[in-house]
């Protein structure tokens, strides 16, 4: 049996711990064995079922293990993406003056109104308005911008 097991596995220690599972198999199900047949032959169905099973749990244990690093790669990408997203986003929104910069990022990011801004900056909706008018158009001159407003829509819904 362990001849047997070496021939399919070529690993020593793979074949003496199937060998031995065959056999604690044949001691489990030792009911099961019957005079119809020689024990040999029982025996070799035994070892063969024991080694379809290890095959089996071999590949379950690869797909497990790759599905995990194809998790882990994925994760790894998308944390990447959002890195360099938000230096996009950062280097676009570091072209605007600070305060028109501050109504922005408040409104379009963070989803502020025009009032709520206007009352925690102490000014007036009006000039939130404008701040978010000038910025707009400040954005269209670079050539980014389909870039941002994709980022903007990104950060918006998150």
């Amino acid at each position: 049996m362990y001849g047997y097991f070496f021939k399919k596995t070529a690993s020593d220690d793979i074949a003496e711990e199937l060998t031995q599972m065959a056999f604690v198999k044949l001691w489990r199900f030792k009911h099961t064995l019957t005079e119809d047949y020689p024990l040999d032959v029982q025996l070799f169905k035994i070892a063969k079922t024991t080694l379809l099973d290890y095959f089996k749990k071999q590949a379950n244990d690869e797909r497990n293990l790759n599905l995990y690093y194809e998790e882990i790669s994925n994760k790894a990408t998308e944390q990447s993406l959002q890195f360099d997203i938000n230096k996009q986003l950062e280097v676009v929104l570091n072209c605007l003056p600070p305060t028109r910069k501050q109504v922005f990022v408040l409104n379009r990011l963070q989803g502020y109104s025009y009032k709520e801004i206007a009352e925690q900056l102490s000014i007036s909706p009006r000039t939130v308005e404008k701040h978010i008018s000038l910025a707009i158009k400040q954005l269209n001159g670079y050539a980014y911008l389909p870039t941002f407003i994709v980022l903007i829509n990104l950060f918006h819904s998150h």
